[in-house]
C-alpha cells in the first residue's frame, strides 16, 4: 500500500504551514519551500481548504495557514482527504480462502494508516 503523490504533496505543504504557524504563507513561497510546482500547490491547497484542513485568505496580504495548532492535526486527517477510506479489496468472498484474503487486506489497510493517525503536523515540523 502507498499514498498517491497528491497526498504526499499535501503532507509536505501542511508541514511547511506547521513550521510557519500561525503566520499566513503565500502559495508561491510554499512552492519554493517544498519544490512542488505552483499549479500543484494551488490544486492541492484547494482540496485542503474544502476539507477544512487549511484556511485561505484572499488579497495582497493573504495566504494559507493551518486552522488550528499543528499538534491537533494528524497526518491521517490529511490522508483521508485524498485517499479512499475503504480498503482497495473489492471482491465478494465466495470461498473461505477468499474471506481470509479479504480479512487480511482490510487489516493491512487499517494498520497502514495507524502511524499516520498517530503522527501530528507538530511531529513532522519538529515542534512536537
Amino acid at each position: 500500500m502507498w499514498l498517491n503523490q497528491r497526498t504526499v504533496d499535501a503532507i509536505r505543504i501542511m508541514t511547511a504551514l506547521a513550521v510557519a504557524h500561525p503566520r499566513l504563507t503565500k502559495a508561491a513561497l510554499l512552492s519554493e519551500r517544498t519544490g512542488i510546482t505552483p499549479l500543484n500547490v494551488q490544486k492541492t491547497a484547494n482540496i485542503l481548504v474544502q476539507a477544512g484542513l487549511i484556511d485561505a485568505v484572499r488579497g495582497p496580504q493573504g495566504g494559507l495557514r493551518l486552522p488550528r495548532e499543528p499538534a491537533l492535526l494528524s497526518v491521517g486527517e490529511i490522508a483521508r482527504a485524498f485517499e479512499p477510506e475503504d480498503c482497495p479489496v473489492n471482491f465478494l468472498s465466495v470461498t473461505p480462502a477468499e474471506a481470509r484474503i479479504s480479512n487480511l487486506m482490510f487489516r493491512a489497510h487499517r494498520e497502514f494508516f495507524r502511524p499516520l493517525e498517530s503522527t501530528t503536523l507538530a511531529d513532522l515540523a519538529g515542534a512536537g
